[in-house]
């Protein structure tokens, strides 16, 4: 149910998920300790991750994650341009029908110190009412805003709505910056101990091709149909190891493998946008692997 409401209640916000940034931009899966400086150039947002929590950006998110360190609280920090307060507050005040029994809306929407608060509450049938949320927002002069929304159980709601209203009260804004949130991405601490595969196995619900680059600079494949690998060369097939290296700073990387086999060297272009991975048109997926000691 918790995560139910969690959804629900993004939807309700309707509010385009976009993701923080640290001083060097914030690689998904990365854990971010206390106090560690976030810093989301689109948008001019800097902050700290409040004490007692540690912050991160999940895999295929664009929603930055804060999670207390004591308790099942999780805030969740959402971003958009283009608006202010008073049409949030009208917004949250309207509410949202999430279906034909369940309506969401802000409980008494407030404007202060520049920051928007309430309550949010579901009305309708099969709600949960040992579940509470509570959202905030603050806006800089460009336009930009920044969101949090957690849903906890009523015994968090009081730290949930402490700890929300501390991290907004702490931030600033500046001009947003239009330089690349990539010019500083390092390709090699990207793909260090993580999987690449081919998305088609997010369609198909079968992994086409899936390697596996080790810290140690050993690399494991299995290649089938698809994939960097594959698409290079038909020889590169089945279960594959060798050495592996990527070089880049910035939207584009280079990797290169290395095998063991009588095959060529392979040396493929990869690009970075939006959150996305590809290489030669194709997007891949990137994960923590299982394999690396």
């Amino acid at each position: 149910m918790l995560t139910i409401m969690t959804k629900s209640l993004c939807i309700f916000l309707l509010l385009p998920l976009s993701l923080l940034a640290q001083t060097k931009r914030i690689q998904p899966g990365k854990i971010y300790e206390p106090a560690d400086a976030l810093y989301a150039p689109m948008f001019g947002f800097r902050a700290t991750v409040p004490s007692g929590y540690i912050g991160s950006l999940p895999r295929e998110s664009e929603v930055f994650l804060l999670t207390s360190q004591t308790s099942p609280t999780e805030i969740f920090v959402l971003a958009r341009q283009g608006t202010d307060l008073i049409s949030m507050k009208k917004g949250w005040e309207s509410g949202f029908d999430l279906t034909d029994q369940i309506r969401l809306k802000a409980k008494a929407a407030t404007i202060t110190n520049g920051v928007l608060s309430s309550e949010a509450v579901a009305e309708g049938t099969y709600i949960n009412k040992s579940m509470r949320a509570y959202a905030a927002a603050r806006c800089g002069d460009s336009g930009a805003c920044i969101t949090c929304l957690g849903v906890v159980p009523s015994a968090q709601y009081d730290e949930l709505k402490k700890a929300v209203d501390a991290f907004l009260s702490t931030s600033t804004f500046e001009p947003p910056s239009s330089a690349s949130p990539y010019s500083d991405f390092v390709w090699k601490d990207f793909l260090t101990n993580q999987m690449v595969t081919t998305y088609a196995f997010l369609e198909k619900g079968s992994k086409e091709t899936s390697i596996h680059l080790c810290a140690d600079g050993r690399f494991t494949a299995k290649v089938t149909k698809k994939g960097i690998l594959k698409n290079h060369n038909p020889q590169y097939n089945g279960k594959l190891t060798g050495t592996w290296k990527v070089e880049g700073v910035g939207e584009k990387g280079i990797l290169q493998l290395t095998f063991d086999k009588a095959l060529p060297a392979l040396t493929a272009e990869l690009l970075i946008h939006d959150e996305k991975i590809t290489s030669g048109g194709d997007r891949y997926f990137v994960a923590v692997s299982d394999k690396c000691k």
